[in-house]
């Protein structure tokens, strides 16, 4: 019969096994038709350029044909494109941003998966099975097929979500008045709906589906053997890199907010008192991203937690049996011709208390404080900005100690 431990190194695989570079966001239609026009650089990204001039052509594909129609001596008046917040939100900011994240992101990810690689966390079949996911992942993220669905939903989405604004907004630049008095939607909003909101939508279904893909590869990761450490210094058993996780979608959650808050800041005049209204959005903002954006991580709760369960009983033994013989050998019989002062064994005693106690810390959730305040402030920042423009700075307060207290 052939040795467990001879199989699983028949499938340790060499560190040409994961994808030579793995990314979460490179590859794709969209980025090959960037890289036609010259807007990728070296790492197969997106440059700055590329992230400003789309969200500039996005902005004034709609803007010259508002102009166009308003001069035209119809009875259509579009002014107000110039004035509405969730255009230079949705067009400008969160285009940029968007398409300007992909590279942090990138970064972020392949950290994380090179710590899975190299921090020992995996071995033998589990490191095989853990370079297989990589790979399905890297296939997924870049699928065409995945992209081209993606356009097709922002498409159709977006013709929806527009000709709906423009019932709801009769005086708005979307719409224009019919003859008939019905509301239909003008030049352009028809040019936005298939042009420069489908290109918003389109990026945003793009990072969810990425999302998506994290998520599930996260899923099949803490379903392998892992080895987990109960004595690491990061009290997560060595999982505790697993923070930087939501960084990686910290941009995408900045761009959402700022078109939410937008959408908020415009809306506010009609709805009337609407401070308790705006604090319940905030606190349910909030609680939306921490949910979505956290929820990959509660994952890893069941091996850390079992980990933690089995070392407090494994390390509580070895406590116990050590503390025994200690009390035997200076309580009970203390040890002729020996003095406790200048002996060991104090120290190993409190270096195995020190032990004990690290594992009892052991959490069972991978995230820190610090990780966490700054998913918080990637969804909040925008929308307290927004808050602050509606109301007094005290009265601003008043509300967030309201939500917090």
């Amino acid at each position: 019969m052939t040795d467990e431990r001879q199989v699983d190194e028949q499938y340790i695989p060499a560190e040409g096994d994961l994808p030579e570079r793995f990314s979460l966001v490179a590859g794709g239609s969209f980025h090959a038709l960037l890289g036609r026009f010259g807007l990728l650089g070296e790492d197969r990204l997106p440059s700055y350029t590329a992230a400003l001039g789309l969200a500039l052509l996005a902005w004034s594909i709609p803007a010259i044909i508002v102009i166009l129609q308003s001069l035209s001596g119809e009875n259509y008046s579009g002014w107000d494109y110039f004035q509405d917040p969730t255009v230079y939100c949705r067009y400008l900011l969160a285009i940029v941003i968007l398409i300007a994240t992909e590279r942090m992101a990138d970064e972020r990810v392949t950290l994380l998966i090179q710590q899975f690689r190299d921090a020992q966390i995996l071995d033998g079949l589990n490191r095989a099975r853990f370079a297989a996911a990589v790979r399905r992942a890297d296939k997924r993220s870049s699928s065409r097929v995945a992209e081209l669905a993606t356009l097709a939903a922002a498409f159709f989405w977006s013709v929806i979500t527009t000709r709906i604004a423009s019932e709801f907004s009769a005086d708005g630049w979307e719409g224009a008045l019919a003859s008939d008095g019905d509301i239909m939607l003008s030049w352009a909003g028809d040019a936005s709906a298939f042009t420069s909101n489908t290109l918003f939508l389109f990026l945003v279904l793009r990072w969810i589906w990425r999302f998506l893909i994290w998520a599930s590869l996260l899923h099949t990761t803490s379903r392998l053997k892992l080895q987990i450490m109960p004595l690491h210094p990061d009290r997560c058993g060595g999982l505790g890199f697993l923070g930087i996780f939501p960084g990686i979608f910290s941009g995408v959650i900045i761009a959402l907010s700022s078109v939410i808050a937008a959408s908020f800041y415009k809306a506010l005049p009609a709805i009337g008192d609407s401070d308790q209204l705006l604090g319940l959005a905030v606190a349910v903002w909030l609680l939306l991203v921490a949910v979505i954006f956290l929820g990959p991580l509660l994952f890893f709760m069941r091996p850390l937690y079992l980990s933690r369960e089995r070392s407090q009983l494994e390390y509580g033994r070895l406590a116990h049996g050590h503390h025994l013989e200690f009390h035997r050998k200076w309580i009970d019989r203390k040890a002729p011709g020996q003095e406790i002062l200048g002996s060991a064994d104090p120290s190993s005693l409190s270096d195995l208390n020190g032990s004990v106690q690290t594992v009892h810390e052991m959490r069972t959730f991978p995230i820190d404080r610090p990780a966490l305040v700054q998913l918080l402030l990637s969804a909040g920042l925008p929308l307290l900005v927004m808050a602050a423009l509606w109301m007094p700075v005290g009265d601003l307060l008043k509300l967030i100690m309201g939500v917090l207290f």
